[in-house]
């Protein structure tokens, strides 16, 4: 059965064709909001009680079920996620059924509870890649961020595991102040293993976790996200390109060509320009299909509705979603990268500018001026 990596060009060209067709191409299975870490910026985790209080975990069944919909429907790509997917006992069952039916997937995990037994399964049932998030370079940081005081060493064991089964491995690194130190530990790690790091500095507020928490999240000031922004593309590429970047940044054309699945911009207009709600899609462990695992809206739940009718009304909801006026015609829109779910989280308003990510880009410009300078001399 084929389930390696797929080429970019063809996996671009696939996804391009969706959107223009409005096919559910990829999608994510939120599989628990549970998970053996407590992240202070996470916005999905929660505990049993808390679950019990507001939901129910879908079994393995249902989640076939609606697979064999997402399927007939065109599916190919599915992300399976969490909260900690390895916390759940029946994870094994439902991913080797979703391979066997075909598809191709992805694991997102901290990699923390991945010992010798789940790497046995899953090198004769290799996923496409397991993107394993990195918070830190160290076990001290990760109890700070964290409240896992043996995270690092059983994550960086977990890495190394997938590795010498020769799954492929991701690194993903979220940067808040609580690790920020270790950015360049977490880079240096990545090198020293042959692994690509893609790291951030914007956080998302929590809303999917707590309506109330519009706008707020454990994370960088504005000036302090910008910085760390322009640190992670210095670490990330040689001088030449870096010179190169900020070049054009200055002159507001933003060259970074990380790759960041869904969240690449597909054309222009006023509104939403990702793939979300045209080509893939996030069902959330409660029974919800939304268009982004950052939003709340709009939702559906096609465990009732059925998944055809859940994605029509999707795409549908998706295609009304306007940019606010203010963003959709500012000279810094392409140096912003602003999108619905950003203004979503940040004002809990699809037309409401999001103050904390103007603020971002004000602080990135003025920062990218200063480095112009200095490259100048």
């Amino acid at each position: 059965m084929y389930n390696e990596v797929i080429k970019p060009q063809l996996t671009e060209y696939l996804y391009r064709k969706a959107y223009i067709s409005k096919t559910p191409l990829s999608g994510a299975f939120e599989i628990s909001p549970l998970c053996n870490m407590d992240c202070k910026m996470c916005y999905v985790r929660m505990t049993k009680q808390e679950m019990n209080k507001v939901g129910r975990q879908r079994t393995v069944d249902e989640w076939i079920e609606i697979a064999e919909q997402a399927k007939e429907m065109g599916t190919l790509f599915i992300l399976l996620t969490g909260g900690e997917p390895f916390l759940q006992k029946d994870f094994k069952e439902l991913y080797i059924k979703l391979y066997n039916m075909g598809f191709i997937l992805s694991i997102n995990t901290n990699a923390t509870l991945i010992t010798e037994k789940e790497v046995e399964w899953l090198k004769k049932h290799k996923p496409m890649k397991v993107n394993v998030t990195l918070y830190g370079d160290c076990n001290e940081t990760y109890e700070r961020l964290c409240n896992n005081p043996k995270g690092f060493d059983q994550a960086t064991r977990g890495i190394k595991l997938l590795q010498d089964a020769s799954i492929r491995v991701k690194i993903n690194a979220s940067m808040t102040p609580f690790n920020e130190d270790d950015l360049e530990g977490i880079y240096k790690f990545g090198e020293e293993n042959n692994l690509v790091v893609q790291a951030t500095s914007y956080m998302y507020p929590p809303i999917r976790k707590d309506e109330s928490s519009v706008g707020v999240n454990n994370r960088f000031t504005a000036k302090e996200a910008a910085d760390n922004y322009i640190k992670i593309r210095k670490l990330r590429m040689d001088e030449k390109k870096f010179d190169l970047f900020i070049q054009k940044l200055e002159e507001g054309i933003n060259t970074d060509d990380e790759l960041i699945d869904e969240c690449m911009d597909i054309e222009d207009g006023e509104g939403m320009k990702c793939r979300a709600g045209a080509s893939t899609y996030w069902i959330s462990w409660d029974g919800k299909m939304m268009p982004c695992g950052m939003m709340t809206k709009p939702y559906y739940y096609p465990f009732e509705i059925g998944f055809k009718k859940a994605w029509e009304n999707i795409v549908e909801d998706t295609q009304k979603i306007r940019l606010p006026l203010e963003c959709s015609s500012c000279k810094k829109r392409e140096s912003c990268r602003v999108c619905a779910a950003m203004c979503l989280a940040e004002e809990g308003d699809f037309n409401k500018k999001p103050s904390y990510v103007c603020e971002m880009t004000e602080e990135l410009i003025e920062e990218v001026k200063r480095i112009s300078q200095t490259i100048k001399k």
